[in-house]
């Protein structure tokens, strides 16, 4: 399965799944990857998202919601997510560090990725900052859907030491501060 190389030490897998809709062909797995430049450093984050398997998990109820591996999941207005982020790479410049499975594990009903980078939308659902000393990446995502919406930063750290926000539903969220509809 996989196929593709991006640069030496990056192997891509090509998706395998995809969603027909209006006769336009949507891959809802595979990787993606986004790389923003600023003076002379350089961030890679490459997605790779796949179909939910729920057999592959454990999951559970609490009195509102499901559990998916002893967490409330986001994006998926408590029911099964149908796609899960698979994992999640973290390059800069050029250096590979480590992003722990707990700051993605949880996120569900990622955009396209590939799909909406293809048609120019990536913008108004991924982008790629630098803090100001260089030392940080932000990695702002919207995603989910309907009453599942939510919106995650992940300051990602020279240094490996990561973190992340969320805000779950509604209108307005960190790429979106002017609460406009996105088209």
């Amino acid at each position: 399965m996989l196929s593709a190389r991006i640069n030496t030490a990056v192997t891509v897998a090509q998706p395998t799944q995809q969603l027909q809709t209006d006769k336009i062909v949507v891959q809802r797995e595979g990787a993606a990857e986004f790389v923003e430049r600023k003076r002379n450093h350089t961030a890679r984050i490459i997605f790779e998202t796949k179909l939910f398997d729920a057999r592959k998990h454990k999951i559970g109820r609490t009195r509102d919601c499901i559990t998916i591996d002893g967490r409330v999941p986001l994006g998926t207005d408590c029911n099964i997510p149908q796609i899960e982020i698979a994992s999640m790479r973290f390059f800069f410049d050029g250096n590979e560090i480590q992003i722990p499975k707990k700051l993605y594990s949880d996120c569900y009903t990622p955009p396209y990725f590939k799909d909406y980078k293809r048609r120019g939308w990536i913008d108004k659902y991924l982008q790629i900052k630098f803090s100001d000393d260089f030392t940080h990446v932000f990695v702002f995502l919207s995603a989910g859907d309907g009453a599942g919406v939510y919106d995650v930063i992940w300051v990602l750290s020279k240094d490996g030491r990561h973190t992340r926000f969320t805000h779950s539903g509604g209108d307005c969220g960190f790429l979106n501060w002017d609460c406009t509809p996105k088209l």
